[in-house]
């Protein structure tokens, strides 16, 4: 491993502890060694609940260890001195932690390492967001005993004097062998098992009875997982999508929101799994009677653009767990939605979480989509999300434009159909959260089996959106239909 060195005039230094950015380094590389190990052991990691413990594959000699809650971090040790990189990019020198590995290492006759860890409150932590806490301190130390304060905790090894070291074994062995008498820097609190009733014993133990983040196993056979205690939320529905082919007329899931202190609706998570079949049929038949107009168009992961809902009813939904990092580093961002009692307008993208394994639980019929019954506060209580307080109206976005808006109807069996064709430029293509232009059809029919259907298409290329436009006028309003307006 080459040194290494930074340059210190980037760097800002108080109590011996200096922090800096990766491109600051000597070897700049290391910050995508940290984003490219972050990225494969959350596509290893499976999320399981406690209750599904039992569904982990036999095998011998899992790894048991208890999950920290701090700032993950890889380290680097280049035979003299010890730096951590973290996954967006922040580089850390001169913890004390770090300061005590180095004499560990060199007395073990280490070279050089590599090494992934969690930097926690190992003194004077509250329960209350103690991975706030530690950001609180590695961003601006208020005085050294708070620098001291701080454990490091590590959990895998990934190189060792340029060996790689795979076995979790071996990883082990050489945590132990290099830090267990260490003070501040310790190998995460880790056991090995070979029966499931070994796993649920440590769950007992650290987390119900410790009040731990959760578990993470390892095997080398087996892979990765993750344990950790569900989370019950309510949310507001504010969009469906159906089923294709065979599955025609019934949900294929939901998109819901929680509203924030301004009372904007923040898009959550998509949720497809734990419904019935007979709640498929029945949420489909309920939620197209609330259907309106939004200048914003989501998709589900079939590409399937939603069809958005006054918001509404509410819901309780379950999930293993709230993630607010993506794994290259920075924030998980979602859009936030304005509602005027009649349509939605997409505002901005802004900070909240990614929700891992999010299932139905049931209806809510005593609560409403208000900011009462469905606060963003129930996930800032469980993770700190950045600009969870600030209003998303103070965004200077520009307002979208009609460009084009004709109306046709025709009468059919006394009944009245109506279609209504809309192109609008969102004015926001460059803010990378919208396309440039949008094309919308709505066809209302109180002769059909399903009276409202529509057709949404978009563009960045305003010549592409006319010719959409063109086309959807030319195919739907020929036959008597008369123009309205």
């Amino acid at each position: 491993m080459p040194k290494l060195d930074f340059n210190k005039k980037k760097f800002t230094c108080k109590f011996g502890y200096c922090t800096g950015k990766a491109i600051d380094l000597a070897d700049p590389s290391l910050h995508v060694k940290a984003q490219e190990y972050k990225r494969r052991v959350s596509n290893m990691m499976r999320a399981i609940s406690p209750e599904d413990i039992a569904r982990i594959p036999k095998a011998r000699n899992y790894s048991v260890s208890r999950k920290y809650d701090g700032e993950n971090a890889m380290l680097f040790f280049d035979g003299g001195q010890m730096l951590s990189v973290n996954a967006g990019g922040t580089v850390r020198v001169g913890l004390p932690a770090f300061d005590e590995a180095v004499e560990l290492l060199k007395k073990a006759k280490v070279k050089s390492c590599t090494l992934a860890a969690e930097i926690y409150v190992q003194k004077g932590a509250t329960k209350a967001h103690p991975v706030q806490q530690v950001v609180r301190v590695l961003r601006s130390p208020p005085s050294k005993d708070k620098l001291e304060d701080l454990g490091v905790a590590v959990f895998d090894v990934i190189e060792a004097d340029g060996e790689q070291i795979s076995s979790v074994i071996e990883v082990y062995g050489l945590l132990a062998k290099w830090f267990a008498k260490g003070k501040r820097i310790r190998p995460a609190e880790n056991r090995f098992v070979d029966k499931t009733e070994g796993l649920m014993l440590a769950f007992t133990e650290w987390v119900v009875g410790d009040g731990a983040e959760g578990l993470v196993v390892r095997n080398d056979q087996t892979g990765w997982f993750k344990i950790k205690l569900r989370h019950n939320l309510d949310v507001a529905i504010i969009g469906y999508s159906e089923g294709t082919d065979d599955r025609k007329g019934m949900l294929h899931d939901l998109l819901v929101a929680v509203i924030r202190d301004d009372g904007t609706f923040q898009e959550f998570t998509r949720v497809g799994g734990g419904f019935t079949e007979e709640d498929r049929k029945t949420l489909v038949t309920e939620l197209k009677r609330r259907v309106v107009p939004s200048d914003y168009v989501a998709v589900n992961n079939d590409y399937v653009a939603y069809e958005m809902i006054k918001p509404g009813p509410v819901i309780e939904i379950s999930c293993l767990d709230l993630i607010g990092e993506r794994a290259r580093g920075g924030p998980v961002k979602r859009m936030v939605l304005d509602w005027d009692g009649k349509r939605y307008t997409a505002l901005l993208r802004m900070p909240l979480v990614s929700v891992i394994s999010p299932q139905f639980i049931g209806m809510r019929d005593d609560k409403e989509a208000v900011a009462e019954d469905v606060s963003i506060k129930q996930v800032t209580d469980l993770i700190t999300i950045a600009d969870a307080d600030r209003s998303a109206h103070a965004d200077d976005a520009p307002e979208s434009e009609i460009l084009e808006r004709v109306v046709y109807t025709k009468v059919m069996k006394e009944k009245t159909m109506v279609r209504k064709l809309l192109l609008w430029k969102t004015n926001k293509q460059d803010r990378g959260d919208f396309p440039g232009y949008v094309v919308y059809l709505t066809d209302f029919s109180p002769n059909r089996k399903e009276p409202l259907e529509r057709d949404i298409k978009i563009s960045n290329n305003e010549k592409t959106a006319r010719k959409f436009f063109e086309e959807l006028a030319e195919k739907n309003f020929i036959g008597g239909w008369e123009k309205v307006s």
